[in-house]
C-alpha cells in the first residue's frame, strides 16, 4: 500500500512539472488513514505517530516559468523593413532629382573644359605668332595710329571708303611695321582656309597669280610705251634738227648724262 501511494505522489508531481506548476510541492505523509492502520502498535508509536502527522514532508522542485513545446532557435531575430508608399514615392522623386542634377553638373563641366581647352589655344597660338627679334612696342602702336587715322580721313566719305579704309591702313600698317609676324599670321591664315574653305583658297591664289600676271604685263606694256616715246620723241628732234639745223640733241643728251650721273650719286 505504501509503494502504491508513493507512485501515486510521483504520478502527481510528474503532472504538475508537466502543467508548468512552479514552487515547492508539499507532500503530506501519515495523514491517511491506510498509512495509520498499516503503522506498527508500540508503546512509543501514538507519541510517534503524532508527531509524524504534526511535521509533513516537503519536496521541492525547481521548474521552469513556461514549457515551450517548440525547439528553441540558435539564430538571431531578423526585423524586415517595409517602407511605405510613400516612402518609396519620395525616394523615386530623390533619385531622379539626383540624376537631373549630376547630368547638368557634367554638362556645365564639359562646357567649362572646352572652353578652358579653347583659351588655352588662342594663347598658344598668339605666342607663336610673336618674332622674339622684332620688337612690339612701338610696331604696334604706329599700327594702331595709322587706322586710326585713315578712320579719321575717312570720316567724310562714301560708305564703301569708311569701311574698307581703316582696315586697309591697318594691314598696311602691321605688315610694314612687323613684317616677320605678319608673315606668321598670314600663314595661319592660310592654314586655316586649307583647312574650313579650300575651295576659297583655291580661287584666292588663283586670283593672287592673275593679279601678278596683269601687274607684269601691265610693266612690260608701260616700258613699251616709253621707248616707243623716246623713239617717237627722237624722230621728231631729228625731223625739228634737219629742217632748222638746231642741235637739240645734244641739249637733251647732257639732261640725260645729267640724269644718269644723279642716279649714280644717289
Amino acid at each position: 500500500m505504501m509503494l502504491r501511494m508513493q507512485a501515486l505522489r510521483a504520478y502527481r508531481t510528474a503532472y504538475f512539472a508537466m502543467m508548468g506548476t512552479a514552487g515547492a510541492v508539499l507532500v503530506e505523509s501519515n495523514t491517511d488513514s491506510e498509512s495509520v492502520a498499516d503503522a506498527p502498535t508500540t508503546g512509543e508509536g501514538p507519541s510517534t505517530a503524532a508527531q509524524g502527522a504534526t511535521e509533513p514532508r516537503v519536496l521541492e522542485i525547481a521548474l521552469p516559468d513556461k514549457l515551450s513545446i517548440y525547439t528553441k532557435s540558435t539564430s538571431g531575430l531578423v526585423l524586415l523593413d517595409s517602407p511605405s508608399p510613400l516612402e518609396l514615392k519620395i525616394g523615386k522623386v530623390r533619385r531622379e532629382l539626383c540624376g537631373y542634377y549630376t547630368g547638368a553638373r557634367a554638362h556645365v563641366q564639359g562646357v567649362l573644359d572646352r572652353w578652358i581647352r579653347v583659351e588655352n589655344n588662342v594663347e598658344s597660338r598668339i605666342k607663336s605668332f610673336r618674332d622674339p627679334i622684332e620688337p612690339l612696342n612701338p610696331a604696334l602702336l604706329y599700327t594702331g595710329i595709322s587706322a586710326l587715322t585713315a578712320s579719321i580721313f575717312a570720316r567724310s566719305s562714301s560708305l564703301p571708303t569708311r569701311f574698307l579704309l581703316p582696315p586697309l591702313s591697318f594691314l598696311g600698317a602691321f605688315v610694314y611695321f612687323l613684317p616677320r609676324t605678319a608673315s606668321r599670321v598670314g600663314s595661319y591664315a592660310e592654314e586655316l582656309e586649307d583647312r574650313y574653305v579650300p575651295k576659297l583658297g583655291e580661287v584666292r591664289r588663283t586670283g593672287i597669280a592673275h593679279g601678278k600676271m596683269a601687274l607684269e604685263r601691265l610693266g612690260e606694256s608701260a616700258r613699251d610705251g616709253k621707248g616707243a616715246l623716246e623713239k617717237g620723241a627722237g624722230s621728231i628732234v631729228g625731223a625739228i634738227e634737219s629742217s632748222t639745223g638746231l642741235k637739240l640733241g645734244d641739249v637733251f643728251g647732257d639732261r640725260e648724262q645729267s640724269r644718269g650721273s644723279r642716279k649714280d650719286k644717289s
